[in-house]
Formats: structure tokens, sequence, C-alpha cells
């Protein structure tokens, strides 16, 4: 029986590793391992650099380069031997513009794309405007491409004309021709132009999206730029890829950060402050509006309690002695005994319970509220018969008799 089960145990292990064999061999035969690109969109870096990959094109050419952000270029400029690629130039203030046509005259190379429309002179804050360059609207062909206008440029010792598409929407106006030269026309209208400012270059183009990220690849853009923005031996290149002014917090941050951050922390030791407290919270009051009688019976127990039954009593004690007095005025030069027993003939009560009355302090509960049963039939008898019927005067008491 155990060789049975053996024998049987070593054909199913050989059946397992023939089907794994067999799946193994139909599964390399029908499917094959190759590499697949799968497009993941721009990085960080390229939506917050459209130069990104001229950068990265003229690094690998061994051009020195690099990218900047902010207008500390346009503030001051890089050595005469660079080369400055702006995108965007934007206005500038005379100052600005006086800096940067010094450092043009003294060599440089700056290569902007012209933003502006065309005035005849030029408006204050408008640098390539100054030169007499300008923007105006280009007649677009019908049959032509909708997104660019291809021009054939010839640069340098090149065998082959250049491909690079321009914006068939804009083109150039130049105020002097005799100034400026024209390197690239396409399709009847100038797209690019240079013009000798001292020792140093002005070129200016009808657009620059020849050489962002989304266009370097076609055509020659690439090979045209490099060309282009090539510096002079020694130099740089300086790709400002955004020129506009930043927010006021980045401007406060690169000026004081040592204020700013002393201030985030006042503030916030502030708002910890507000919301700190030393002790524990207090329940919000009542706004319900309470018994009077059950007020007056815990403050009478609360006064019992601590042996100041005497308080409890005092008033009425007065109150009831003061009535008689308005009664009978003739009491007030009594002494307490003769006053209690001139009030007992007066109530009709007995001398010695209305003295006790008057004059001491319960000793206990029963005797309290005797007492006070005895003071309020005191005070009453004060009152004349019928008093507080309306429409009605009392009629005035009769007068205890006095000894």
């Amino acid at each position: 029986m155990a060789a049975e089960q053996r024998t049987l145990g070593l054909i199913l292990v050989g059946l397992t590793l023939i089907a794994a064999v067999s799946f193994t061999a139909w599964f390399l035969t029908n499917f094959e391992r190759r590499p697949q690109e799968v497009a993941v969109g721009a990085t960080a870096a390229a939506r917050r650099n459209p130069f990104l990959a001229a950068e990265r094109f003229l690094a690998r050419l061994g051009i020195p380069v690099e990218s900047r952000a902010g207008r500390d270029l346009l503030r001051r400029p890089p050595a005469t031997t660079d080369t400055l690629v702006v995108n965007g130039l934007g206005s500038l203030n005379p100052q600005h513009q006086t800096i940067l046509r010094t450092w043009l005259q003294g060599g440089g190379r700056l290569l902007v794309e012209a933003t502006q429309p065309w005035d005849h002179d030029g408006g204050p804050d408008d640098l390539v405007g100054g030169f007499g360059i300008g923007l105006e609207e280009a007649e677009t062909a019908t049959d032509g491409d909708p997104e660019q206008t291809l021009a054939l440029v010839r640069w340098g010792d090149a065998r082959t004309p250049l491909k690079v598409g321009f914006d068939p929407d804009w083109s150039l106006r130049v105020a002097d021709p005799a100034a400026a030269a024209v390197l690239v026309q396409a399709d009847g209208h100038t797209r690019l132009v240079k013009q000798a400012v001292g020792a140093g270059e002005l070129i200016v183009t009808s657009d620059n999206q020849f050489f962002t990220n989304g266009r370097i690849g076609r055509h020659d853009h690439a090979l045209f730029f490099a060309q282009l923005a090539r510096p002079a031996p020694g130099g740089k290149v300086w790709l400002l890829y955004d020129s506009s002014v930043p927010w006021l917090g980045a401007l406060l941050w690169a000026a004081a950060p040592g204020a700013l951050g002393a201030g985030a922390v006042l503030v916030l030791t502030w708002v910890w402050f507000l919301g700190a407290r030393l002790g524990p919270l207090t329940p919000a009051p009542d706004r319900r509006r309470r018994d009077l009688i059950e007020h007056l019976d815990a403050a009478a127990a609360f006064l019992w309690r601590h042996g100041r039954a005497s308080h409890l009593v005092a008033a009425t004690q007065r109150q009831v002695q003061g009535a008689w007095q308005r009664r009978c005025p003739a009491l007030r030069h009594l002494g307490p005994g003769e006053q209690a027993a001139a009030i007992a003939k007066g109530s009709l009560q007995p001398a010695g319970r209305v003295a006790t009355a008057l004059h001491t302090q319960a000793p206990d509960v029963p005797g309290l509220i005797d007492q006070t049963r005895l003071l309020k039939a005191l005070w009453q008898g004060t009152r004349p018969p019928g008093a507080g019927t309306a429409g009605r005067r009392p009629a005035r008491p009769p007068r205890p008799p006095v000894p």
C-alpha cells in the first residue's frame, strides 16, 4: 500500500512539472517583453520654466547657461560678454532702461520678444519701442498653417537654410530700417531684427515660441536658438523666464525675513494667549426667573445652619415695634418691658409671650415658628379693621392703654 501511494505521488509531481514547463513555454512563445513610453505630462520644473529644454540643449552643447526668475538681472545685468534672453520684457522705468542701455553699449547681447504694439515714438516704459521697434498684426494666408508661418533662415556657414516657425498673427515693424538689420522674414513680414547698440546687440523677435519647451523640438528651432543666443568667448547665456514683479509677501521676505519671522511668532503667541485660560470654565448663568419663596427658604435655612438665626426675626421685631410706636407715639419713651406690656394690652396677648417674641430668639424650630406667628399677629393688630379694601377708608383703631 505504501509503495502504491509513493508511485501515485511521483506521478502527480511529474504531471505538475510537465504542466508548469508547458505553460512557461507557451507564455514565452506568445508574449515578449518590450519597453513602452507612458506620457506623464510636463514636470513642475518644465511648467515653471518655459526655457528648461533650451537650457538643457545649450548645456549639452557645452555653452555655459543658467535660468533665472525675477528682475534682478534687469536691475544688475551680467557681464558684457554674456547674452541675456528675456521672456516677456514688459514695462521698465527710465532708471532700469538706462541700466540696460549702458550694458548694451558696453558689449552685452539682449534677446527679447516684442510685447507692445508699434508706436513711432515708443512708450515711456517700452525699452524695445524706444529703439523704434514694435509689434503689428500680420495678414495670414488663408491656405497656410494656422499655428505657424515657416521661414528659411541662412545663418552662418550652414549649407542648408534652417527652418523656423513663427506665430503667423504677429510681425515686427521698424521705424528706421537703416538702423536695424532684418534677419528673418516669413510670408512677407519681418519676424526677427538685430540692431547694434554701441558695442552690443539688441535682437528682437515677433514671438519666442520657437525656443520654448513645446516647440524647440520642431524643425530647426534648437539649432537656430543656439546660434542666435551664443555668447562671446568666455561669456554665458542667461535665460530670464519670468521677469514679472513678485507679490508683496515675496518682496518682504527677501528684504526682511527676520522681521517677518518674528512677527509670525508674535501673532501665534497672541492667538495662543487669547485661547489660554488659567482656571476652570465658569458655567453660563441660568437666566430663568426663580421663585422668591424658594430663595427666602434657602437663605433662612443657611442662616439657621450657621447659627445666625437672630437675623431671621430681627427685622420683623423692628418692624412690629415701629408699627406700634407709630400707632401710639408714647411707646417710644418706654423701656422694653413697659413697651411689651403696653403692646400686650393693646393686642390682647399674654404679656410674657409678647416680651419673648419682641426681645428674644427662639432656641428651636417649633419655637421659631410660634414666635413668627405671634409677631405676625402683633403686626396685624396695628392695622385697622378692613384695611386694604378698595374704595373704603379704614377707621383709626383705638390706642392701647399706656401704663
